[in-house]
C-alpha cells in the first residue's frame, strides 16, 4: 500500500470517517489492507444473472465497511451470497471458472472511456460527474445547478 494511502487511512479524523460519524454509520474497515476487489465484482456479476445483486451488493458492502471483513476473501463472499439467498460454493465455483472475468473487465473499460476512475462516481443529471465519497453539500450544489432547490425536490418514497 503507497504511504500516501496508509497516512490517510491512519488519520482517525480523515473526511470519509468524520462524515460516517457526523451521519451517525458505523464503518470500520481494516486500514492495514486494501482488498482486491476483482473477485467481488466478479462475484457481484454473477448474483446479477441469480436476479440478487443488490442484496448480494449491499452485504458486500456492510461486510467491508461496517464490519471490516476482507471483501477477497472467499468465506466473506461466501457469506454475503448468503445473505442474498444465493449459494456460496456455487458463487466460488462460478468465479472461479472465469466466466464473469469479461462481463466485468467490460465494465471497467467502459467506466474508463466516460472518464471513471473513481468508486464511487456518480452521474448527476447527465451533465455532473462526482467521483469519490463527497460532502452532502457538493451534491447539493449539482442539483442547484441543474435547476432544482430544497423546495422543488421532492422525498423519496
Amino acid at each position: 500500500m503507497p504511504e500516501y494511502i496508509k497516512a490517510y487511512h491512519a488519520n482517525p479524523n480523515n473526511p470519509l470517517e468524520s462524515r460516517a460519524r457526523a451521519m451517525g454509520l458505523p464503518m470500520k474497515f481494516d486500514r492495514s489492507i486494501i482488498p482486491s476487489t476483482r473477485r467481488a465484482h466478479q462475484a457481484a456479476e454473477w448474483a446479477r444473472t441469480k436476479n440478487r445483486f443488490e442484496r448480494f451488493h449491499r452485504s458486500v458492502l456492510e461486510r467491508y465497511w461496517v464490519r471490516g471483513e476482507d471483501i477477497h476473501d472467499w468465506a466473506v463472499l461466501r457469506g454475503a451470497a448468503a445473505d442474498a439467498g444465493l449459494d456460496g460454493d456455487e458463487l466460488e465455483r462460478e468465479v472461479k471458472s472465469g466466466a464473469f472475468e469479461a462481463v466485468m473487465q467490460a465494465g471497467l473499460d467502459a467506466a474508463r472511456e466516460l472518464g471513471v476512475n473513481a468508486v464511487p462516481t456518480f452521474i448527476v443529471g447527465n451533465r455532473f460527474v462526482i467521483q469519490g465519497a463527497q460532502d452532502g453539500r457538493v451534491f447539493e450544489h449539482a442539483f442547484e445547478r441543474l435547476g432544482f432547490t430544497r423546495r422543488t425536490m421532492k422525498t423519496p418514497p
